[in-house]
C-alpha cells in the first residue's frame, strides 16, 4: 500500500507511520497534555494509561510496517509540515468490510483546528479507494465532546445502541460510555 500523497498547498495530509514513529505515537497517547481527555483517572478510571509494553501489544508490528494492511495500519497526521497526530484503522469484524478508526493528536494546541475531522475524511477516502471499504466505525467516550463533534463534522452518525449491543456487534468498546458512530460512503 502506498502512502497518501497531498500537494504542499493542502493543510492536512497523512503518511504511513513506520517503526521510527512508534515511540512518538505512544508518547502522544500516554504522556502528553491531551492524555487526560482520553484515558486515566480521574475522568477515565476504566481506561488506565497504557505502558509502552501494553501499547505494543495493542498495536502490533503490522500497524507500523505495512505487512497486513487488510488488518490495520497507523498513519501520521501532518499539518503545516509538522507531525501533529495519528489515525489508525483496524478491521472491526472479521469477514466484514467495516473498519474501526481511532485518532489522537499530539497536543491540546492542535485541537479545535479541524485537523481531526479532515484526517478522518482523508483516511475514509483512502480506505475506500485502496481496500474497497465503505463503512467506518469510531467509538469515542461520551465524555469527550470534542471528539464527538469532530466525528460528526467528518460525517459520522451516532447509533442508538446499548453497550451490550455494541459488544455483540463490534466487541468491547473500551469506554463505559462509548458512543458508536458510523459513516457509510458511496461505493
Amino acid at each position: 500500500m502506498s502512502p497518501i500523497h497531498k500537494t504542499e498547498s493542502e493543510r492536512i495530509s497523512l503518511r504511513l507511520a513506520g517503526e521510527v514513529d512508534r515511540h512518538k505515537v505512544y508518547e502522544w497517547l500516554a504522556h502528553s497534555d491531551i492524555t487526560a481527555s482520553m484515558m486515566g483517572p480521574p475522568d477515565f478510571p476504566e481506561v488506565p494509561v497504557r505502558s509502552f509494553e501494553q501499547f505494543n501489544e495493542d498495536y502490533q508490528h503490522y500497524y507500523f510496517d505495512d505487512t497486513a494492511p487488510e488488518r490495520g495500519r497507523c498513519f501520521i497526521i501532518v499539518a503545516g509540515g509538522e507531525d501533529v497526530g495519528v489515525i489508525i484503522y483496524r478491521r472491526a469484524v472479521p469477514g466484514r468490510q467495516l473498519m474501526e478508526l481511532n485518532i489522537w493528536l499530539r497536543s491540546e494546541d492542535d485541537c479545535g483546528r479541524g485537523i481531526g475531522s479532515k484526517a478522518l475524511n482523508e483516511l475514509c477516502v483512502f480506505l475506500r479507494e485502496h481496500l474497497g471499504v465503505v463503512e467506518f466505525l469510531i467509538r469515542p467516550s461520551r465524555r469527550n465532546r470534542r471528539a464527538i463533534a469532530s466525528c460528526r463534522k467528518a460525517g459520522f452518525e451516532e447509533l442508538s445502541i446499548s453497550r451490550e449491543e455494541q459488544e455483540r456487534r463490534y466487541g468491547s468498546p473500551g469506554y463505559s460510555d462509548a458512543v458508536s458512530m458510523i459513516k457509510v460512503m458511496d461505493e
